[in-house]
């Protein structure tokens, strides 16, 4: 019998990994670099910082992945997890536009 966890660890960690913290802090670094400098970074670099984040948000997923395991944490249901992503996203794009304006 094939177990169900597979697919949604990896859709987990997918989302709030690589998606939700590696993918938005990349973007946050490059927006940020742009507003101060005023030029776009080279699209090596770029893309550079985005393999290392998101490889790195992979990693951190599955580690918040097992963590919630062994905390024994209560399933969230589809709806909270996306409300979840959406405050997180929007709470580092607010900071980050925050700064922004102030610089």
């Amino acid at each position: 019998m094939e177990h169900a966890n597979p697919p949604r660890q990896a859709r987990f960690v997918f989302v709030w990994g690589v998606l939700g913290w590696g993918g938005s802090t990349a973007l946050a670094i490059a927006l940020f670099n742009w507003y101060t400098t005023r030029h776009v970074e080279t699209n090596y670099r770029i893309a550079g910082r985005f393999l290392i984040f998101m490889a790195l948000g992979a990693v951190w997923g599955l580690r918040i992945w097992n963590r919630r395991d062994e905390l024994g944490r209560k399933k969230l249901t589809r709806a909270a997890s996306i409300t979840q992503l959406v405050l997180v996203v929007s709470l580092m794009l607010g900071l980050a536009l925050r700064a922004m304006a102030h610089h």
